[in-house]
């Protein structure tokens, strides 16, 4: 990944090694900056002190990746490009296209953004099933596929991830900053969310393309559904569903569409305990894991994520 921004003659490269060590090689290279962080402070927390380092560079423009995101060859001129092509404004940012993604290919083929939903009940939206949820019901990655990306298409969003999130300094100037408590899942939306409100716009840029290295824990199409294996780590799913509640529930506009989705979320999670399980116990673990998740999210607190490790343990008691 450096050795591809370097070729593409990116000036400085924040490097957040978060809570692990930073290899002598990497750390003596001269266009690389690094921050060490004692611990892991998760995406929230690393992305906020690798924007602290940054803006303290020479520098007017800012791409954010995450650890395994590698731009194509093209993918920073195109940047460059492209914001020029919509004006150059100075809140006007960019979503490089990752094509891993679900929901940026939904995006990108039919204009349709399936996150960031008013009304949402967790993962859960109505008007999502047919783009998103095939995978999630065990219905294949069809709906999804793009068979060509157009080029130049820059739809507007109205979140983004931080992974290919290409913006100026004056974006990040608006002092706001990615929040610690959410650890990590959700902090990226939440986010952006709010630099758009204070009057920045996003556009997804399909033909600035990074290619993501590892594979999403959400990504296996197999029959037992992540969220219910035994190799997916609890706090994964306890985070990702607290903070999905956390942040929707500011989103809530009509109540009686709020709670039709919920109808649909945990019918969909009856649907994944039932057929794409893998024991029982393991399952009632997770449907308590998945209550707490609910409860505390709703109410918008941000429980320790040891809570699960607590709810892990009461299921292995």
């Amino acid at each position: 990944m450096i050795q591809r921004l370097e070729d593409a003659r990116v000036t400085s490269i924040v490097v957040v090694f978060n809570g692990n060590h930073a290899p002598e090689h990497i750390s003596l290279r001269s266009t690389v900056v690094p921050v060490l962080l004692p611990i892991n402070l998760g995406s929230a927390g690393g992305y906020l002190a690798g924007i602290e380092a940054a803006l303290l560079l020479d520098a007017t423009h800012f791409l954010l990746l995450d650890d395994d995101n590698l731009p194509e060859p093209t993918c920073v001129d195109r940047l460059f490009q492209a914001h020029a092509k919509l004006g150059g404004g100075s809140l006007l940012a960019l979503q490089a296209f990752r094509p891993s993604q679900p929901w940026q290919r939904v995006v990108v083929r039919e204009g349709v953004v399936p996150v960031g939903r008013p009304n949402s009940y967790g993962w859960f939206h109505f008007a999502n099933e047919r783009h998103l949820l095939r995978r999630q019901l065990g219905a294949g990655e069809a709906g999804c596929d793009v068979d060509r990306v157009p080029e130049n298409a820059c739809p507007r969003i109205d979140v983004a991830a931080y992974g290919g999130l290409f913006l100026r300094r004056e974006a990040l100037q608006l002092s706001e900053r990615p929040d610690p408590r959410y650890f990590c899942y959700y902090d990226d939306f939440d986010f952006t969310d709010r630099l758009v409100h204070r009057g920045m716009t996003i556009h997804l840029c399909a033909d600035a393309v990074i290619d993501d290295i590892e594979t999403s824990w959400h990504a296996p199409n197999e029959r037992v559904h992540p969220t219910f294996s035994p190799h997916t780590e609890e706090e994964r799913i306890y985070l990702d569903l607290r903070n999905a509640f956390i942040f929707y529930r500011s989103r809530i506009t009509n109540r009686p569409l709020y709670w039709l989705n919920a109808v649909g979320f945990w019918l969909g999670i009856a649907y994944l305990a039932l057929f794409r399980s893998a024991d029982i116990g393991t399952t009632r673990r997770r449907l308590t894991l998945i209550r707490r998740a609910v409860r505390f999210g709703s109410r918008g607190e941000f429980a320790p994520s040891d809570d699960c490790q607590s709810t892990r343990q009461a299921g292995q008691d």
